[in-house]
């Protein structure tokens, strides 16, 4: 569908407001109109001395500004009303049109350029109320000036008209490139603006690096970029005023010859000429208006490609036409045959099967690359599999309902993501309608309850952003609360020891032994000595299953798994060497 169509389909929402504001419009451009009819009054009243007609005169002016005043008001309201919804409508709608979209789509896209989008683009028309008044206002006032500057004198108005289209074939000739570089500066803007995210968001990282010098010219590099772009726009916008000026000023100036000719021969009146002039730069300023609108308009429609852009990008995962909801389940899952690819085409998975039988653990191990979290990442059905399938509890995960499966299915991974607000908040996400006492609970088995008292708020204590408050131990711990309330019967846990200290992964492990009774557990293991109790152990290499078995089974074949352990088990032990060499040195200076 035409970008222009879709923009219509969002007015005609709001037509009410803006058939409003076209009736108030024509009041307030009436009101000018009438105004110079009053200034020929005067002028000739003036000449006569006619000192009634000046006070009447006088009188009809001061209260015509009056309705003129209210019409103004309620008519930028009710376009500033509908112009604001129509940007909230759509900045709702590309939020839920995100919340749809699947990982694969926030990989190819980076974060800052969307949250551009939804901000700067949307922005170009939250902004536009006054252009949209404007876009009523002065067409009505060109019209309704020429009509009455044709009812004074026909011949001084055709003189007056013929540089309206002259006017306008400039200005449309000027502005030709506007939306093509409105379309450049705002890419450059998302640019500023994905730094910005990139940069906050990992600000411990620049800290840590020293990278702060590096950062800050990074920044300007792109905010110089899109300071360009603004300039090279802002180039062609200004030469609309003194195009729009000269030739306004020029036809003024040709309508004063002509008209004071028309007066020495007594064909016009000193008022009238007075009315026709005045008119005639009423119909100048507002032919000024729509040029400087026509510019306004390739902004706006530039926004409107890119934010259309993003809307009319499909999801890559949907709900079938006949998906069921999964209901109750035991939490068998099986793989059946799978397969995936990347869209690059890189196949990270080759003809993958085995089941995880309910209320069992089963850990998946492997080097870097091997499809580890891929296979976590198929089970809730963030990816879609190239082939085979994924079963849970005998139905293919394609033929349910995305949010009846994710139902059952709890995760906490490697990097825990926390929210702005409390702890309780963040515990509760999964379950908002869930009470303090089993908020509290879920704390408790996850070894958080203690460490949150001790907060002077306790569970209402307000987290920085992405939980910057608290530890990695801790983060991690509100993570598996979170889990243990929503209380699912598949669980899956990517590295969720990884990275922490020896006490804050004892307790984290504590919480996760917890959470793991009577669940169907998948883990991605990063430390292989924490899944010496999965019932099941799967081991990949290059997509595919090398061996299997329990740990005890696999260090007896002394194959794949049992050379990543010995590996990994004495690079552990070379660090503690290290580390306690390195803490006697420093006690015995």
């Amino acid at each position: 569908m035409d970008n222009r169509k879709r923009l219509l389909e969002y007015l005609l929402e709001h037509k009410w407001c803006f058939l409003w504001g076209a009736l108030l419009g024509g009041i307030a451009t009436g009101s000018d109109i009438v105004t110079m009819y009053l200034l020929r009054l005067f002028t000739d009243a003036a000449g006569k001395g006619d000192w009634n007609t000046i006070t009447m005169v006088a009188v009809f002016f001061v209260g015509l500004q009056f309705p003129k005043g209210i019409a103004g008001y309620w008519q930028f309201y009710l376009i500033a009303l509908a112009t604001n919804r129509i940007a909230v409508d759509i900045r709702n709608k590309m939020y839920s049109h995100l919340q749809a979209m699947s990982l694969s789509f926030f990989e190819r896209n980076r974060i800052g350029h969307l949250m551009s989008r939804m901000t700067n683009d949307v922005g170009l028309i939250q902004n536009g109320s006054g252009a949209a008044t404007d876009a009523i206002n002065a067409p009505l006032l060109v019209i309704g000036g020429i009509a009455r500057m044709f009812s004074i004198n026909w011949i001084l108005a055709l003189v007056g008209v013929v540089f309206v289209p002259l006017m306008g074939l400039l200005i449309s000739k000027i502005t030709r490139k506007m939306r093509k570089l409105t379309m450049m500066l705002q890419l450059k803007l998302a640019d500023v603006t994905a730094v910005l995210e990139e940069t906050m968001a990992g600000i411990r990282i620049v800290k840590s690096f020293g990278m702060e010098k590096q950062e800050i010219e990074r920044f300007k590099e792109q905010n110089d970029a899109s300071l360009k772009a603004a300039l090279k726009g802002a180039r062609r916008n200004a030469a609309v005023t003194p195009v729009t000026e000269f030739f306004g000023s020029l036809a003024v100036v040709v309508i004063l010859l002509v008209g004071g000719y028309l007066t020495a021969q007594h064909r016009m009146t000193v008022g009238g000429l007075f009315e026709f002039g005045g008119l005639a730069i009423y119909v100048a300023s507002s032919a000024k208006k729509i040029g400087r609108l026509n510019v306004t308009y390739h902004q706006t429609m530039a926004g409107i490609e890119r934010i259309f852009e993003v809307l009319g990008e499909a999801p890559d995962i949907t709900d079938s036409s006949v998906a069921a909801d999964l209901g109750d389940i035991v939490g068998r899952v099986e793989f059946n045959d799978v397969a995936f690819s990347y869209q690059t085409g890189e196949q990270v998975l080759r003809n993958l099967s085995f089941a995880m039988e309910p209320g069992k653990a089963v850990a998946v191990v492997g080097p870097s690359g091997a499809g580890k979290s891929t296979v976590a990442n198929l089970i809730p059905r963030f990816y879609e599999v190239s082939g085979g399938a994924v079963m849970v509890d005998g139905h293919d995960v394609r033929s349910v309902t995305m949010e009846s499966l994710r139902r059952h299915i709890g995760i906490v991974p490697q990097e825990t993501i926390l929210f702005s607000g409390t702890i309780r908040d963040n515990i509760a996400y999964g379950r908002p309608d869930a009470n303090d006492d089993e908020v509290e609970q879920a704390a408790r088995a996850a070894n958080a309850h203690m460490f949150i008292t001790q907060f002077d708020d306790g569970y209402k204590t307000v987290l920085g952003e992405r939980g910057a408050r608290l530890s990695g131990g801790e983060r991690q711990r509100i993570a598996i609360a979170r889990a243990i309330l929503k209380d699912p019967r598949i669980l899956i846990l990517d590295e969720a020891t990884s990275s922490l200290d020896a006490t804050s992964e004892r307790l984290v492990q504590e919480a996760l032994d917890k959470l793991m009774v009577g669940r169907t557990t998948l883990v991605i293991a990063h430390r292989l000595s924490t899944i010496k109790q999965a019932d099941s152990i799967i081991v990949l290499g290059d997509g595919k299953i090398v061996e299997q078995g329990s740990f005890d089974e696999l260090m007896q074949q002394g194959g794949v798994f049992a050379g990543l352990y010995h590996t990994q088990f004495d690079l552990e032990k070379e660090e503690v060497v290290a580390s306690s060499e390195g803490h006697l040195e420093k006690t015995q200076s």
